[in-house]
């Protein structure tokens, strides 16, 4: 840097870096740090360890289908609320996004979710909603959107969301469920 620091009444640059010759490769820095009440000159040393491309060897040993049989833990579905009392003819908005932004496989990150009510309830025709589905990607995962929840019958329902794409078909989908009283 051109700006300079005072050490010992001598006069040095506050940071210096240097570069292999003819490259961008770092390979030494040169720093004036300031340490409780006194300042000294500490010079810290790169070992380069690679550079350029890296050997296709070291990537044979990831499996060619990893992106279709890696099951992350992290992607999951957020809800605010996941339960909510609708009287009938009533409507409710669930806010819905993704936890962490989905994987691109071929080029392509967008998750779909649509909706379906769980088998397990007596009441499969209690509850409509709109839209039919919400489109994620790595740009929009952490914005909410709204599933508007409309019951017609009653009866207790439980909605389970079907994921499509960003590796998000992999989860559970029987963990994210919305439960309608």
């Amino acid at each position: 840097s051109s700006t300079l620091c005072q050490l010992c009444h001598e006069k040095y640059p506050c940071d210096e870096i240097y570069f292999q010759r003819n490259t961008d490769i770092p390979i030494r820095r040169t720093q004036v740090l300031d340490i409780i009440c006194s300042s000294e000159r500490e010079t810290t040393t790169y070992k380069v360890i690679s550079i350029g491309k890296p050997d296709d060897r070291l990537f044979d040993t990831i499996p060619k289908n990893w992106a279709y049989d890696c099951q992350d833990v992290t992607l999951g579905i957020r809800y605010n609320s996941q339960l909510s009392t609708i009287g009938l003819k009533k409507s409710a908005i669930v806010e819905i996004w993704l936890s962490t932004p989905p994987h691109r496989i071929h080029d392509n990150d967008t998750v779909i979710i649509e909706w379906q009510p769980s088998s397990v309830f007596n009441c499969m025709d209690c509850a409509t909603w709109t839209p039919e589905r919400l489109v994620f990607n790595s740009t929009n995962f952490d914005k909410r959107q709204e599933l508007v929840i409309t019951r017609v019958k009653v009866g207790e329902v439980v909605l389970l969301p079907i994921l499509h794409g960003g590796g998000y078909d992999k989860i559970l989908s029987a963990g994210y469920p919305i439960y309608i009283e």
